[in-house]
């Protein structure tokens, strides 16, 4: 079985607001737009919007309890663990929910939606930043919407061992030496699981 699930794409490079390190209030502001709510603010942008409602509450943008603050306030379910393994994501996406991971895709740590799987479970995701290689990123423009991170398909691997470290030198190490076992049965993730 596979499933794709229509989460509009912002990026987080075209930001008017520090794109530098948006990619917790894009992230947010995809699942955000998806589930319908509406525009909270005059900005151009509404991932733009999501980051100064962000700012006036006082909330962290790229920590879990914050973004589930934020996504609770306004009207949405935002099932948060830390615990997070592959099959709590594909389970999610299953019953309809969107899924925010964090994890290691850079050195400061990456936020990224995902919004589906294909039928060898590999998952498609809106990644804020463009699209990752292992010698880095491919990002999208700052001028132009380019869209390089739009339903990419990123390996159970690549999702797991990112999702599981706490340092990119850490997230290579598991990216280059785990097994299939260890991908699947690890299970450390900042997970959120968000619903209407």
């Amino acid at each position: 079985m596979a499933v794709n699930h229509n989460v509009p794409y912002f990026s987080q490079e075209d930001n008017e607001i520090e794109p530098w390190r948006t990619c917790g209030s894009t992230s947010t502001a995809m699942c955000l737009k998806y589930f319908q709510v509406a525009d909270l603010g005059p900005w151009p942008q509404y991932e733009d919007d999501v980051k100064k409602r962000f700012d006036r509450l006082g909330i962290d943008h790229g920590s879990p309890d914050g973004i589930k603050r934020l996504l609770e306030g306004l009207g949405l379910r935002d099932n948060l663990t830390f615990k997070g393994s592959l099959s709590d994501i594909t389970r999610s996406l299953d019953s309809g929910e969107i899924c925010i991971l964090h994890g290691y895709w850079t050195r400061w740590g990456h936020i990224l939606v995902i919004r589906g799987y294909n039928n060898n479970g590999d998952f498609f995701v809106n990644d804020p930043t463009g699209e990752w290689f292992y010698a880095g990123y491919r990002k999208n423009s700052r001028f132009s919407p380019d869209n390089k991170g739009e339903n990419k398909l990123y390996s159970r691997k690549l999702i797991s061992s990112g999702g599981n470290a706490f340092s990119l030198r850490e997230a290579l190490d598991f990216y280059d030496t785990w097994n299939s076992s260890k991908i699947e049965s690890t299970a450390t993730m900042s997970l959120h699981r968000v619903s209407r």
